[in-house]
C-alpha cells in the first residue's frame, strides 16, 4: 500500500525527475568530456596529457541489443512494416483507438495535476483557517524553531496555542476524511443511478433522450440513452462512435458539449448540457417564413456553428432544421453528429444511389413554387415526423454525398443554403408532395430550383430580395462553384454589416421564456397522447429492429466495440465534499 501523503490521501503524486523509475538509485546527467580540460593543462603546464587507460570490452547484453533494436524499429517504423500491418495501422479503427488513447492520457495526467493542485490548495485554506482560529500545526512549529536555529538565535519555546488541544486534531482528521471522500468519488464508475431522471424529451430509433440531473452534482443534462443491441444490429456504432468524440472534442459555444459517457450492459449514454430552446424545426413551424433580418441573424449562427465542426475535422453532411437548437439566450447550438464524415453507412449509401438512380426524367413534376409550398405545408401537417422517416428525407443533403461522390465541407453549405431558402420562402427548394418526388427535384435540381414571385399585393413582402436570391445560390450549385468557406460567406453582400465572429454579443430575434431551468415547454410532452401520435412510425422502427436477428459472433453487446467510450470523471466538479474556491489564477492555469 502506498505511503499516505501529506493531506492523508493516498493518491500517487508524480515522481521526482531525478528519481529512477525502477526505484534504484538516481538517475542524473552525464559528465562534461574532460578533453577541454586536458587542452587547457597541456597549454599551461607544457605536460602532455595522461593516455587513457584502456577498457576492457564491454559484452554484449542480449536484452539491451533488443532494446535497441527495438528503438531503430520505432524510428524507422513506416519502413519496417509489413504491407498488411500497414493495412492495419492505416484503418479508420485502429486510427480513432490510437486518437483516443493519446485523449485519454492527456487528460488523464491534466486531470490528475488539477486535482493535486486543489487537493493542496484545500489543504492551505483549511491550516489558513486554523491558525486565524489560534491553532499552529505541529509541522509548523518544528519549522518555525528551525529557522529560528538557523538565524543563530537560541532555541525558543513554541508560541502559545492549542496546538495540544483534541479540537485540531479532531478537525484535521474530518479534513481528511472529507479528502478520502472525494478520492474514492472520484474513483467510482459513473453509473445511471447517479441521475435522476425528471421526464423524456426525445425519442428516436435506437433510444430516448431524457432532461436529467445528477445528484452529487446537481448539473442539468440531457441524458440520451442507446440499445447496444440494436445499434449493433442497424450497424449504427461507428455513427454513435464519432457523435462521442466530435462532442467530447469540442471547447466552442456553438456546438452542443458532452458532460459524461458511460455504458453498462445493454446501453451507452450520453450526457449533454441541456439546451432548453428546443429545435429549430419548432420554431419554424410556428413562425413560417422569417423576416430577412431575422433569416440573416439565425443563418449566420448556422455558419458559424458549421464552421466550427469543420475546424475540428469534421463534415456534418445531414444538416437541417431539427440539427439546430435554441439555447436560454435565443443563440444556435449545433447537434447531432451522427452522420458526420467517416461514419457514413456504405450501405445507406447504396440504398441512396439506388433511389437517385430510380428516378426518372419523366418522374419530375413541374410545380409553381406557390404550390409546392402548399404542397409541402400540408405534408408537414399530415406527418410532424417526416424528416425522422425510416428511409430519411433528402430535402437538404447535396447531390454528392447521395451519390456517394467525393466531396467536401462544401455539401454542408449546399444544406445551409437550402436551409436559408426554407427561411424566406416557407419550404425546402426541393420539396414535392411526397418523398418520390422530393428525390426527383432532387435529382432535376437545375431545374426544381425556382425563385418564387407572388403577384399578390398581400404577398409582395414575401419576395426575395435580389441580394437573398444571389447567397442562395450561390449555396445551392455545383460543387465547383459553391461557396466553400466562411471567408466567402462573409465577403458576400448579403452579410454587410454582420460580424460573425460576435454574434453572440447581438441580441437574438427570439428568447425561450422559461420559469425554471427544467422547462420543457418547447419539448413534446411525452404523456400527452397527441404528442405520441407523432412518433408512431418512429416506433415502428423500434419494433421492426427489435425483431431483427442479432449480427452473428456477436452476442455480448459488442463490448470491444465500446473501447474508449467513457467520458467524464465522476466527482462533484461544481462543490466537492470539501469546499475550496479555486483562485481565479493559479500555477495550473497558466501552465495549461
Amino acid at each position: 500500500m502506498p505511503p499516505a501523503t501529506r493531506d492523508g490521501t493516498k493518491e500517487n503524486a508524480p515522481r521526482d525527475t531525478g528519481a529512477s523509475p525502477y526505484g534504484k538509485a538516481p538517475v542524473h546527467a552525464t559528465n562534461a568530456s574532460p578533453a577541454p580540460l586536458a587542452r587547457h593543462l597541456q597549454t599551461t603546464t607544457g605536460a602532455a596529457p595522461a593516455a587513457p587507460s584502456p577498457k576492457r570490452e564491454a559484452r554484449t547484453d542480449p536484452a539491451a541489443a533488443a532494446l535497441s533494436r527495438t528503438s531503430w524499429r520505432s524510428q524507422n517504423a513506416a519502413e519496417m512494416l509489413q504491407p498488411w500491418e500497414r493495412d492495419v495501422v492505416q484503418s479508420p479503427e485502429v486510427q480513432r483507438k490510437a486518437t483516443l488513447a493519446q485523449i485519454y492520457f492527456l487528460n488523464h495526467y491534466f486531470d490528475s495535476l488539477r486535482y493535486l493542485a486543489d487537493r493542496r490548495e484545500r489543504l492551505a485554506q483549511f491550516e489558513a483557517g486554523m491558525r486565524e482560529q489560534g491553532y499552529v500545526s505541529p509541522e509548523q512549529q518544528v519549522e518555525q524553531s528551525l529557522a529560528g536555529l538557523r538565524l543563530g538565535d537560541a532555541p525558543r519555546a513554541a508560541p502559545a496555542s492549542r496546538v495540544s488541544d483534541d479540537a485540531y486534531r479532531r478537525a484535521r482528521q474530518e479534513h481528511f476524511a472529507r479528502e478520502r471522500e472525494i478520492l474514492l468519488h472520484r474513483r467510482a464508475k459513473l453509473r445511471l443511478a447517479q441521475f435522476h431522471i425528471v421526464t423524456q424529451v426525445g425519442q428516436g430509433g435506437y433510444g430516448e433522450v431524457f432532461l436529467a440531473r445528477k445528484r452529487d452534482t446537481g448539473e442539468l443534462c440531457a441524458l440520451k440513452r442507446l440499445r447496444k443491441r440494436v445499434l449493433i444490429k442497424m450497424d449504427e456504432v461507428r455513427h454513435v462512435l464519432t457523435e462521442r468524440d466530435i462532442l467530447t472534442a469540442t471547447r466552442t459555444p456553438w456546438l452542443v458539449r458532452l458532460l459524461y459517457a458511460f455504458q453498462d450492459e445493454s446501453h451507452v449514454y450520453l450526457a449533454m448540457e441541456y439546451v432548453p430552446g428546443g429545435d429549430f424545426r419548432t420554431l419554424l413551424n410556428n413562425s413560417g417564413v422569417l423576416r430577412e433580418e431575422h433569416a440573416r441573424f439565425y443563418i449566420s449562427e448556422m455558419f458559424v456553428a458549421v464552421n466550427e465542426l469543420h475546424k475540428l475535422g469534421y463534415i456534418h453532411r445531414d444538416l437541417k432544421p431539427e440539427n439546430f437548437l435554441i439555447d436560454a439566450q435565443g443563440h444556435i447550438k449545433l447537434t447531432d453528429f451522427g452522420l458526420a464524415s467517416g461514419a457514413l453507412n456504405p450501405g445507406r449509401i447504396e440504398s441512396l444511389k439506388r433511389r437517385l438512380d430510380q428516378v426518372k426524367e419523366s418522374d419530375m413534376v413541374y410545380r409553381t413554387p406557390a404550390e409546392r409550398g402548399s404542397l409541402y405545408q400540408a405534408m408537414r401537417a399530415h406527418n410532424v415526423r417526416y424528416a425522422d422517416s425510416v428511409v430519411g428525407s433528402p430535402d437538404y443533403m447535396a447531390p454528392e454525398v447521395l451519390r456517394g461522390r467525393e466531396y467536401g465541407t462544401s455539401v454542408d453549405y449546399w444544406s445551409l443554403g437550402c436551409i436559408l431558402y426554407e427561411f424566406l420562402c416557407g419550404f425546402p427548394p426541393f420539396s414535392g408532395a411526397h418523398p418520390d418526388e422530393t428525390w426527383a427535384n432532387l435529382k432535376n435540381w437545375t431545374k426544381a430550383l425556382q425563385r418564387p414571385v407572388y403577384d399578390k399585393p398581400e404577398d409582395l413582402q414575401f419576395n426575395l430580395t435580389n441580394t437573398a436570391w444571389d447567397m442562395i445560390v450561390r449555396l445551392i450549385n455545383t460543387p465547383e462553384r459553391r461557396y466553400r468557406s466562411l471567408m466567402d460567406v462573409q465577403a458576400h453582400p448579403f452579410f454587410r454589416g454582420v460580424d460573425l465572429a460576435r454574434m453572440r454579443e447581438v441580441p437574438a430575434p427570439f428568447i425561450p421564456q422559461l420559469e425554471s431551468d427544467q422547462d420543457t415547454g418547447y419539448f413534446d410532452n411525452f404523456d400527452d397522447p397527441a404528442d405520441m401520435a407523432k412518433y408512431k412510425e418512429v416506433q415502428e422502427k423500434q419494433r421492426h429492429v427489435e425483431a431483427m436477428e442479432a449480427k452473428r459472433g456477436v452476442s455480448d453487446g459488442g463490448r470491444g466495440m465500446w473501447v474508449g467510450f467513457t467520458f467524464g470523471k465522476n466527482w462533484a466538479k461544481g462543490q466537492p465534499a470539501a469546499p475550496a474556491p479555486r483562485s481565479a489564477s493559479t500555477k495550473l492555469s497558466t501552465m495549461f
